[in-house]
């Protein structure tokens, strides 16, 4: 296939080539000439790769994620390091249930993370059909997805695995987890930039990063958080509150794990977000509220999670029951 170029179509931006001695032309989603050619070099990637195969599919759906700036993007890359071997050389027309079930064998891995590495796929391949690089989307077999168990410390649990956690930005790290709830890739992102110190709030979500469906809100600080981080801040080294030796934390998890060991209470990064959503549903704040702080788009999700710690949860239920249950008892006797 000949080269292309990027051209204005339609108030935006096509890709154009020639084709058997015929113009041929597709159309951009981007708005502006860079991104275009951006978007133009991972279609023209795919469309010329060897065969169209899953892995040349799978390499530009990921490149024009990354090129879109879209955070999924990494872990996406982390799961096709894992999936490669079994799925690059694959023309997408042979897959069927057998041989997504067959990966499933091979890889040996839970089951949660089968079915996240599959979907990936899936999706991958309706973005490929929506570029036109391949005709037909096959339907990917996935597992069941588990069921998902929310875990949470008490707080017994909590104070005597914090006493096992020695690094400083480690206990920083969960200092800030328990304040702010925030997942462990934005509390590891984090800047002293987004601190406003005058108000007492700390914006979860940094400057440039498009707001995405794991929403990052701006949260209040409690007085005691806040004095933790004006100590830090005072000995800060880098732009990054969680920081080690001048330079940013990628993973807080062998932290995590030392403390696990010292204290035989095994605990993630991931659950401290559960804990602090558990702890103050426990002191009644209203769902709502807590789906705000912790970044749901409405308070479905919080109540589905958190709502039976609340100590009003379903009372009115009951004491309507009891009620009912009274009046029976005095028509009876």
């Amino acid at each position: 296939m000949a080269e292309y170029s990027v051209q204005r179509f339609r108030g935006g931006y096509a890709l154009v080539w020639r084709e058997n001695g015929k113009r041929r032309r597709f159309g951009l989603e981007a708005t502006d000439r860079s991104t275009a050619e951006a978007e133009a070099r991972a279609w023209w990637k795919a469309q010329t790769g060897v065969g169209g195969t899953v892995g040349r599919i799978v390499e530009s759906y990921i490149e024009a994620g990354e090129l879109a700036g879209i955070a999924s993007t990494a872990r996406q890359r982390d799961a096709w390091k894992a999936m490669q071997s079994f799925w690059a050389n694959v023309d997408p027309t042979r897959i069927d249930e057998e041989m997504a079930r067959e990966y499933v064998r091979r890889r040996d891995r839970a089951q949660a993370t089968t079915r996240y590495e599959l979907s990936m796929l899936s999706v991958a391949l309706r973005w490929a059909a929506r570029q036109d690089l391949i005709e037909k989307v096959p339907v990917i077999w996935r597992p069941e997805a588990p069921e998902r168990r929310e875990r949470h410390l008490t707080q017994k649990q909590f104070s005597k695995w914090f006493k096992e956690v020695r690094a400083e930005h480690a206990r920083l790290y969960v200092e800030l987890a328990l304040a702010t709830m925030a997942r462990p890739t934005a509390i590891l992102e984090l800047t002293w930039a987004q601190v406003d110190w005058d108000h007492g709030t700390i914006n979860l979500n940094p400057a440039g990063r498009r707001q995405t469906r794991k929403r990052r809100p701006t949260v209040p600080l409690d007085e005691e958080t806040i004095a933790i981080l004006k100590r830090a801040h005072e000995g800060a080294q880098s732009d990054f509150i969680i920081e080690r030796g001048a330079r940013k934390i990628s993973s807080i998890k062998k932290a995590f794990q030392a403390a696990s060991v010292r204290s035989g209470i095994h605990v993630t990064p991931y659950m401290l977000r559960h804990t602090g959503a558990v702890w103050a549903a426990e002191r009644g704040t209203p769902m709502a509220e807590l789906a705000q702080f912790m970044g749901h788009d409405d308070d479905r999700t919080t109540q589905k999670h958190y709502a039976r710690f609340s100590p009003s949860y379903l009372r009115g239920v009951s004491s309507k029951l009891r009620a009912a249950r009274t009046e029976a008892a005095e028509l009876t006797s």
